[in-house]
């Protein structure tokens, strides 16, 4: 051990196992979810990710944190679809956007992700999961569709209306 380890908070230690076990006492929610987001080690970005409970700090991991599979593990631990709807529209990864969307239930939130997205993949899937002719029809209608995305909401309405 080094005097610097003897000097700093043990959450910030160079041995995984001792940050993990400084974990596994913190409290504080701001320096739980800094180690969630930051930690080189995933089994301590995992501890410290599952003493979280405050969903603002969770979106947060789950739309800028550098580590997808923390990212995803964030993304898990949210319950509230209005969260989960931030997350498919901020997400820095697109593989946790995509993610997020899978969770959707609400068209409202799934027309809102494909009127405003710039991504062609998240595009695609959230149309996907719209059943309503009508509003792919209003999306449609406005002129900022990308061609691709057009494109793919007339072969989804075209879809939802043969059966």
């Amino acid at each position: 051990m080094s005097i610097v380890d003897l000097l700093r908070p043990r959450w910030l230690h160079h041995d995984p196992e001792v940050r993990f076990a400084a974990v596994k006492a913190l409290k504080n929610v701001d320096i739980l979810a800094e180690v969630a987001r930051n930690d080189h080690s995933p089994k301590v970005r995992y501890a410290a990710l599952e003493k979280l409970d405050n969903e603002e700090l969770i979106e947060k991991i789950a739309i800028n944190c550098n580590c997808h599979e923390t990212a995803l593990a964030a993304l898990k631990k949210i319950r509230c679809e209005d969260t989960i709807f931030l997350v498919a529209v901020k997400a820095k990864d697109l593989t946790i956007r995509n993610a997020a969307i899978g969770r959707l239930e609400s068209q409202r939130f799934l027309l809102e992700v494909l009127k405003n997205c710039h991504c062609l993949s998240t595009c695609v899937s959230a149309m996907k999961k719209i059943s309503d002719t009508v509003s792919l029809e209003e999306v449609l209608a406005r002129n900022n569709l990308k061609s691709q995305v057009r494109l793919a909401v007339q072969d989804r309405i075209r879809h939802l209306k043969t059966g």
